[in-house]
Parts: structure tokens; C-alpha cells; sequence
């Protein structure tokens, strides 16, 4: 987000994405897990309207602000028992695909004002040209959501995929050991930063985000009728 500062559709729409994103990725979390008969997530006060430190790290307000995604912090669910791993899994997956139905909504919007987007991956951020303030406004609402389920999906905690990957994973030493040095050293934090905030930092680096949330969105858009160029 540092380089949209002077594109108000683009700092609008991601600020406005990602605020809705949290709420609806948390709500979605806390039905999956009752629907799997785990009152655990609804007794955690992520249903409240409040954006504190509970919901949504300083590190991932950095990520935001600079880069223009970010992450909601962990759902404590009841993940003791083995047996119930896989109902867990169901339930973090809810999260991620929220995002998606999101951006599909968000492209649904497009659809109705435009049948033509322009975007473009730039060195550092992506780029994109609609026919209206109102086209650009939900195209970067559905380039976040988008980004924000891919990032969902890195296989480090506090990431789902990280708490997907360690609850599905082996229960050796060596496998606790690397979940310990994820989550309570930030070594994971630091990976989804890293992930987030090195390819607009430096100009050519890679974006893992980048050359996985355009083809997200292609995707999506390709369903509803809608040209991504």
C-alpha cells in the first residue's frame, strides 16, 4: 500500500478489503468449527466488532500498510485430541476460502460495471486499470481478498496452511521443535513479512503473492464472465 498512496481506489479498497476480510475469514472459522461441533472458536470474542491486538497483529498491520496484505491471528480451536484433526482442518479452510468467495464477490461487482480490466504485475506492486473510480475500487478489493488467501495458504504458523501443515504432520521431536521456533521465536512472522514486504522493498524480487494472486483472479474472473487481460 506504500506505493498507492496517491491512488485513491487502490488505498480505499485495500484498506476497506482487509478489514471486511478479517471479520468475514473469522466468522466463517467459528461456523465451520460448530458445524463440526467445536464450541471453542465461538467462546474466543473474535465475534465481536472490535480490531484489537486478539484479531489482528502490529505485524500484520505492517504488512499491510506497506504491502498491502496482512493476516488474522489464530482461532484457538480443540485440536487435543488426534482423532479430531481432520475436523479442524475443515474448519481452517473455512478461512481461506472466505477470501476467495470474496474476491469472486468483489469481481461479480466488476462484472456489472465493466467486462474489461487491465492489470499488470509492476516490479513492485501490481497495477490496475478500470473504466471507473468504482471498477478500480472493487478490482483492488478483489486483488486483496485474493492476496490475502494466498498468504492464508503459506505453510507457516500463524498462517492456516501453518496450522493445517504441524496439525496434520508428523508428532516427532524434531517436527515440534521447528513449531516451537515458528510461533513462540516469530519465525514465522518474519517468514509471511519477508513473503509480503521484500518484493516491494526491492525492486525485482520475486512476489510469491504476485505470480499467484493474478492467476487467483483470472480464474475467479473466468466464471463469472469476466476478461482479465
Amino acid at each position: 500500500m506504500l506505493f498507492q498512496l496517491a491512488e485513491p481506489a487502490a488505498l480505499l479498497g485495500i484498506l476497506l478489503a482487509f478489514v471486511v476480510g478479517v471479520f468475514v475469514h473469522d466468522a466463517a472459522q467459528i461456523f465451520a468449527a460448530r458445524l463440526a461441533r467445536d464450541p471453542m472458536p465461538a467462546r474466543s470474542g473474535r465475534l465481536t466488532a472490535r480490531l484489537g491486538t486478539q484479531r489482528v497483529s502490529p505485524f500484520s498491520w505492517v504488512g499491510v500498510l506497506l504491502g498491502g496484505a496482512g493476516w488474522t491471528e489464530p482461532i484457538r480451536m480443540n485440536d487435543v485430541w488426534r482423532r479430531r484433526r481432520f475436523h479442524v482442518t475443515a474448519a481452517l479452510l473455512a478461512g481461506p476460502l472466505a477470501y476467495a468467495l470474496l474476491a469472486l464477490a468483489a469481481l461479480g461487482g466488476t462484472r456489472g460495471l465493466s467486462e474489461l480490466v487491465l492489470m499488470v504485475q509492476g516490479d513492485r506492486v501490481a497495477e490496475i486499470f478500470g473504466a471507473s473510480f468504482a471498477v478500480e475500487l472493487l478490482m483492488w478489493m478483489a486483488y486483496t481478498f485474493a492476496s490475502m488467501c494466498i498468504l492464508s495458504l503459506v505453510p507457516v504458523p500463524p498462517a492456516d496452511g501453518g496450522r493445517i501443515l504441524f496439525l496434520l504432520g508428523p508428532q516427532s521431536e524434531g517436527w515440534r521443535k521447528a513449531h516451537y521456533h515458528l510461533t513462540e521465536r516469530n519465525i514465522g512472522v518474519a517468514i509471511l513479512l519477508a513473503v509480503v514486504l521484500l518484493p516491494v522493498l526491492f525492486a525485482g524480487f520475486p512476489s510469491v503473492l504476485g505470480q499467484l494472486t493474478l492467476p487467483l483472479l483470472r480464474g475467479l474472473g473466468s466464471l463469472i464472465g469476466l476478461d482479465l487481460l
